[in-house]
This record gives structure tokens, C-alpha cells and sequence, in this order.
């Protein structure tokens, strides 16, 4: 009995070390979330400043592309590419975070669940 508690207990500790860093993962990404959603709402105002100086540009070419317009493309191709992959970063950092387990889920670890054990 007292071994069954002993090792409860360690598997108890360690669960608790467990989220501790899976908290303090989290705490970091939710940061790093709030600067990337910050980015893009950045990269889209660069990228609608972007768009209306080249529908607004003088740039009233006889040949069909010149270097203005060749740099005003690169640039919006960038933005565009940005905005994208920060859409995507967002995406997959929601996935993991749905992903993440109760800490008191002990499923697998060869744990059988009593009806009247209390939980912390």
C-alpha cells in the first residue's frame, strides 16, 4: 500500500513538473502569437499603402514594365507571402494548443482510476 502511494506520488510530482513547463511553453507562444498577430496587422497596412500608392502611381509607362512597377510587385508578392505564412503559423499554434491534455488525464500510464480517489 505504502509503495502504491510512493509511486503515485512521484507520477504525481511529475505530472506537475510536466505542466509547469507546458504552462510556461504556453505562456511564451500565446506571447509570440500577440507579436505575430501584431506583424500582420503591420504587414497589411504596408501592403494596403502598398496597393493604393500603385493604383495611384504616375507611372505611365510605354513599356509594359518598368523597374517602379517591377519593385511595387516584388513588394506586394512579400507581403503576400508574409501574411500568408503568419495565417498559417497562427493556425498550427491553435492546433497545438487544442492538442494540449488535462493534467489530470492519465490515460496510458497504467494508472486505474478508483470511483471515490478525490482529485486535486
Amino acid at each position: 500500500m505504502l509503495e502504491a502511494f510512493q509511486e503515485t506520488h512521484a507520477e504525481a510530482n511529475r505530472l506537475v513538473l510536466s505542466k509547469n513547463r507546458l504552462k510556461e511553453l504556453n505562456n511564451w507562444l500565446e506571447k509570440r502569437v500577440k507579436a505575430l498577430e501584431e506583424k500582420i496587422e503591420k504587414s497589411k497596412k504596408d501592403f494596403k499603402n502598398l496597393e493604393t500608392h500603385f493604383k495611384n502611381s504616375s507611372c505611365k509607362c510605354d513599356i509594359l514594365i518598368c523597374e517602379n512597377c517591377e519593385n511595387l510587385e516584388k513588394k506586394v508578392h512579400y507581403l503576400v507571402n508574409t501574411v500568408d505564412k503568419l495565417s498559417k503559423g497562427k493556425s498550427n499554434f491553435e492546433n497545438v494548443l487544442a492538442s494540449q491534455n488535462c493534467v489530470f488525464g492519465k490515460a496510458g500510464l497504467g494508472f486505474n482510476p478508483q470511483n471515490k480517489q478525490d482529485k486535486f
